[in-house]
């Protein structure tokens, strides 16, 4: 029988040149498991929409970034906290000051011992800075870890700055293949919903989020993706199993 080797420790040894990209995926599969406490692989990897980010966040807030810092825990898991003080709460019970933890560190490092090498969070994940204005449309915590992260995670973690927000995938696909009722949009929603890529106005994006929240467009099916066509109902999205939070495909 063939021998089990752990793969770093294969490479420490120089068994493998492992390439960045199969560290990544490999970052990625772990982070994933950990957040769905269950089988990562099974997680479809693919693009998010609004509509998704609507109806699957559990919250969704808005405010400033005031302190990031990132640490191993008591379990030997890396990780990145992020402390929010809140200004609006859309959708969930979260106000005032709010901290949660990200699987993954800032930047990779040397374990305490400096046999090995921790590596950052996978590219997919949103990355945070002190002094940001955020809107984050975020996932439950994860049963087993605690840790949380945003819905979509880089899709789902929105940017303001003068005159303008974006996520960090800069939207892509983010309004695609959305449809509302005529009744509810305004000129600027229009706009807004006929950008392809790039960053939209903050004002009507929040608008948009808020008065979709608050009537629950999604829920009701008066705003719908055209792929899926008008399903309504809470129990997530067909794109997702609603165990994990899907992601885009990246570099594919």
């Amino acid at each position: 029988m063939e021998k089990t080797v752990d793969p770093e420790d294969r490479v420490r040894k120089g068994g493998w040149k492992m390439t960045k990209r199969h560290l990544w995926l490999g970052a990625l599969v772990v982070a994933l498991t950990l957040l769905a406490g269950g089988d990562a692989s099974a997680m479809s990897l693919e693009q998010v929409n609004l509509v998704d980010l609507l109806r699957d966040s559990t919250s969704i807030v808005a405010g400033s970034v005031t302190t990031v810092t990132d640490g191993i825990d008591a379990n030997g898991l890396p990780y990145t906290e992020i402390t929010l003080h809140i200004r609006e709460t859309l959708r969930g019970g979260e106000t005032g000051t709010y901290t949660f933890r990200q699987f993954g560190l800032k930047s990779p490092r040397l374990s305490a011992d400096g046999t090995r090498k921790m590596l950052a969070a996978p590219e997919a994940f949103p990355r945070y800075a002190e002094g940001e204005e955020v809107l984050l449309f975020l996932y439950r915590p994860a049963a087993l870890t605690g840790m949380r992260t945003t819905y979509g995670l880089a899709a789902g973690k929105f940017t303001f700055g003068p005159g303008r927000i974006e996520n960090d995938l800069a939207n892509e696909g983010l309004f695609r293949n959305i449809s509302a009722e005529t009744l509810l949009t305004t000129a600027n929603d229009i706009r807004m919903l006929e950008t392809p890529i790039g960053a939209v106005n903050p004002d009507t994006f929040t608008s948009f989020v808020r008065r979709a929240v608050a009537d629950r467009w999604v829920e009701n099916c008066r705003v719908w993706d055209t792929l899926e066509g008008k399903t309504c109902g809470t129990g997530g999205s067909k794109k997702s199993d609603g165990s994990t939070p899907p992601i885009r495909k990246v570099n594919e």
